[in-house]
């Protein structure tokens, strides 16, 4: 690979690491100005620690690129280490994201059944208010109109 195309690729993913660790950064302390619950704020902050982790990969996986231009050709044992350590960087990355896909999926997932078990409850209580009420009958029949279906 050319160098410079080598710098400008490791430019680039370098510029959007660090772009991505600023975005993190800034939606962490908007979560802990919000003084979300303890639940909350546990799954966030493990969230900031994941997705900081990935960044900073990113940024290193740039540097190694650039760096990689300048092994030399001979040693071989040196450039499958060097690379063999910039795949598992990689790997790493892709396992952070892929436990930050579960962990997300997990988190909401409790509290949409959360919701769900409360939305369950208000419901029966609102037939239990219809009920008790007469279920609103007899304010239509005393509020006939002309244009009732039901007449």
């Amino acid at each position: 690979m050319n160098i410079w195309t080598s710098a400008l690729v490791s430019s680039f993913l370098l510029l959007c690491a660090l772009g991505l660790m600023a975005m993190h950064v800034r939606t962490w302390r908007l979560a802990r100005a919000g003084k979300p619950e303890a639940e909350e704020l546990d799954y966030r902050y493990r969230q900031f620690r994941r997705r900081i982790q990935s960044s900073a990969l990113l940024g290193l996986m740039a540097a190694a690129i650039f760096a990689g231009q300048w092994i030399p050709v001979g040693r071989v044992l040196l450039t499958c280490f060097f690379w063999g350590g910039v795949l598992l960087g990689l790997c790493w990355v892709g396992l952070l994201a892929l436990a930050d896909i579960w962990a997300t999926k997990h988190y909401f997932g409790r509290l949409r059944q959360t919701y769900v078990i409360e939305q369950a409850k208000l419901h029966a209580q609102a037939r239990r208010i219809q009920a008790a009420r007469g279920n609103g009958k007899a304010a239509r029949k005393s509020d006939s109109s002309p244009d009732d279906p039901g007449e």
